[in-house]
């Protein structure tokens, strides 16, 4: 991309001076906000003397934070403009530093709070001038019986800087050191193997390129599967390691403790899950019999099996379908789609130096804010739908939230997005009556609940498996975590050939190291396709603007109840299967009833 950023249409630009006017005025908010970081100390030694007291360090640690993060978020996203842009680097390098600062200061604040009895505490809180904070004191309170002595805690907190060390040495290894080698692609051209490139080669159609790809990714990972192997113990003991300390009967409690998510969501998405794999047995062996194979490897999973359909769709067209895809949420829905569309809103278009990719972003008291790098094509308008479904979540949570409670736990994160994505499916799926189109869209969305839902709770039934097996004494070895893999591709991926390289293919997810974290990504397609079938078929608008407007009110499953959708229930994961079902037997029919009649799709 050659243009630059003077260069690129101001029209199609983020307005970025709705957060602070000018660079200077953000200087002099950075001024303001190091004067209140110093300050913060003040109110050590004196929250356990009266609601008063506990009030105003309170306040005052919600002011700072408000505060150093809009800085951070107005320097950042300068720099996303243009990352080689040294002011923006310095603003921002500036900004983070005051938000360790301000972590610092106000270190006190938690453990001075658990000393306050339990009942003083409880009382302090449901005063009305507390209501801000009321969520964050009863859930310190929730937590009480895990919290160890300030000595402890101290002592943990050093620790945490080495215990976390396995993710970097991972991440040394895996995108520094590890060099995967050349592929041959489809012109017989050499081309690096990398993290980037190996997805694209996974797409060919020449299935040489895919099987050379996959063998030569697996070959570097198993050419250090000892050192692999000990970083992600390491990582795993480590995880093991902070649950016993602290109480908890295991890892995963551990983990699920921190939203409040009763373990059986855990367990019932993987039994849900293992209950519907014959449709994903069928779908495979639809894929099988597109691509013309007697066996179907693990290399094939992701070239397309109905060839690229022409699709076109500029920014404009973009920003229309998805305004009418999202029409069942609303006219006050529709309006802040326009206002986003025409008050600068949203970045558009790549620019030299420009962060690549999509996200949405913001600051609380400001409207959100989305980035995109939108290409003319069907698949960034669905990207434009997800980030919007974002962008409209904090908006709505800014708008009937105090700061305190409305930013939103990442459980729920993907939740708008998704519905966002469904009922634009849905739009395209409804008015499309060309069959191979029709059959391009299908294919779509059944990949991505295969790739978002099946696999991640496979790496969710993995994970489980793994620190079980740690909390049990069982020594975790490159050959009995490569067995606990393998088995489970066996099982997800019946009548694929499962070799040992897939057997591997847990020392190269990054996601690992942070534990208990990759189930949230299969509840939260599941529940978006259900919530958004709740808007279609029952109208259910205002329980979910509500939700939208909830933030980080309540705990992420309880948010997810009050719309509709109760994790807690089997059935809701059931239920979203079925979508998943419903469409294998229709791009079935359709690709069967095309090769009936010797046509291709």
């Amino acid at each position: 991309m050659d243009q630059t950023r003077a260069q690129s249409d101001p029209a199609f630009q983020w307005r970025l001076t709705d957060i602070f006017e000018s660079n200077e005025a953000w200087e002099k908010e950075f001024q303001a906000a190091q004067a209140r970081v110093a300050a913060l100390p003040e109110h050590s030694g004196k929250l356990t003397a009266s609601a008063d007291a506990l009030l105003a360090a309170l306040t005052a640690q919600s002011g700072v934070s408000q505060s150093v993060e809009r800085l951070y978020c107005y320097a950042h996203m300068r720099r996303d403009e243009d990352n080689g842009n040294t002011l923006y680097q310095g603003l921002t390098d500036r900004a983070m530093q005051l938000i360790v600062e301000a972590q610092a200061a106000c270190a006190y604040i938690v453990p001075e709070i658990l000393t306050i009895p339990v009942e003083t505490l409880r009382r302090w809180a449901a005063e009305e001038r507390f209501s801000p904070f009321r969520f964050y004191l009863l859930d310190l309170d929730r937590r009480r019986a895990h919290v160890l002595s300030t000595q402890e805690e101290r002592i943990l907190a050093m620790a945490e800087e080495p215990l976390a060390g396995a993710d970097n040495i991972f991440t040394m290894l895996s995108d520094v050191d590890l060099d995967f080698g050349y592929v041959t692609n489809e012109k017989g051209e050499q081309v690096k193997l990398t993290h980037g490139s190996y997805s694209t080669f996974l797409d060919s159609p020449d299935r040489r390129v895919r099987r050379e790809a996959y063998e030569k990714l697996y070959a570097a990972y198993g050419s250090v599967r000892n050192t692999v192997c000990a970083a992600y113990v390491s990582s795993v003991k480590g995880d093991v390691f902070r649950a016993k300390v602290r109480g908890y009967e295991g890892a995963l409690e551990a983990a699920l403790f921190e939203n409040d998510v009763p373990v059986a969501v855990y367990e019932q998405l993987i039994e849900a899950v293992h209950e519907k794999l014959p449709a994903m047995r069928r779908y495979l062996a639809l894929r099988r019999e597109q691509l013309g194979l007697e066996r179907l490897e693990m290399y094939d999973l992701y070239t397309p099996i109905v060839p690229d359909c022409a699709m076109p769709m500029d920014y404009e067209e973009a920003k229309t379908v998805v305004k009418e895809a999202l029409a069942p949420l609303g006219e006050h829905y529709q309006q802040l789609l326009e206002q986003a569309y025409t008050e600068g809103w949203i970045d558009v278009y790549e620019n030299a130096g420009k962060t690549s990719g999509a996200f949405s972003w913001g600051v609380y008291g400001v409207h959100p804010f989305v980035l995109l790098n939108h290409q003319n094509d069907v698949d960034h308008a669905f990207t434009l739908a997800h980030e919007l479904g974002h962008a409209m979540h904090s908006y709505h949570s800014n708008a009937a939230q105090p700061y305190e409670t409305a930013d939103y736990k990442i459980m729920v994160a993907e939740v708008a997005s998704t519905v966002n994505e469904v009922l634009m499916m849905r739009r395209l799926l409804n008015r499309e009556t060309d069959r191979k189109k029709r059959a391009y869209l299908l294919n779509q969305f059944l990949e991505q609940f295969r790739t978002t839902c099946f696999r991640q709770t496979m790496f969710a039934e993995f994970e489980l498996k793994a620190h079980r097996m740690a909390e049990r004494g069982e020594p975790l070895t490159v050959e009995s975590l490569s067995a606990v893999y393998r088995s489970l591709n066996e099982t997800y991926y019946q009548d694929v050939v499962v070799d040992d390289n897939i057997a591997i293919e847990w020392m190269r997810i990054p996601h690992f190291y942070r534990a208990f974290y990759v189930y949230q990504y299969a509840t939260g397609i599941c529940t978006a396709v259900a919530l958004a079938n709740d808007i279609l078929e029952n109208g259910a608008v205002d329980r979910y603007i509500t939700f939208l407007s909830s933030g980080g009110s309540d705990h992420p499953v309880k948010l997810l109840q009050n719309a509709g959708v109760d994790l807690t229930d089997k059935g809701s994961i059931l239920s979203a299967l079925e979508v998943f079902e419903r469409c294998v037997d229709e791009l079935t029919e359709i690709l069967r009833e095309e090769s009936k009649d010797g046509r291709t799709v």
